[in-house]
């Protein structure tokens, strides 16, 4: 018999490094510290849509974390929710920049992941080129 253990996740992040194109501004921080509160405790993989302290989409429970981007998307755009100016919580990092450029593609400005990718460099430099807001935070909040 197999069992799988996970401790509670009791924080929301160990750090907050701005990495992206510019540093975050004062509402992107809200917004970005509610949407990583609120990915944690949603299924893995998990994105979370933030804009003014509300949550206008969310994608968990997905096989692919650019699959729960979609979601989020579609669940905001359903609600007919304006993505232009919103930030956006992964609880894992980010294997690929596609997140990143379908977020910002959708009109997410501000992203916050815990980092730890072979591969950060390739979001960083998506948002560093597209002067987009980046936060590592170096916890993960994987939730099975």
């Amino acid at each position: 018999m197999v069992f799988l253990i996970q401790d509670t996740d009791k924080g929301n992040f160990d750090k907050w490094e701005e990495v992206g194109g510019r540093s975050s501004s004062e509402t992107e921080k809200k917004d970005l510290v509610f949407a990583n509160l609120v990915c944690k405790h949603l299924k893995s993989n998990a994105i979370a849509l933030v804009k003014d302290c509300q949550l206008i989409g969310k994608g968990c429970g997905q096989t692919s974390r650019i699959d729960a981007l979609r979601h989020a998307v579609e669940k905001a755009h359903q609600f007919q929710f304006d993505l232009k100016g919103a930030v956006m919580a992964s609880d894992a990092f980010f294997p690929f920049n596609d997140c990143v450029q379908l977020g910002h593609e959708a009109g997410i400005t501000a992203f916050i992941q815990p980092g730890g990718s072979v591969r950060d460099k390739d979001s960083i430099a998506y948002c560093v080129e597209k002067q987009l807001a980046m936060v590592m935070t170096g916890l993960r909040h994987f939730r099975h």
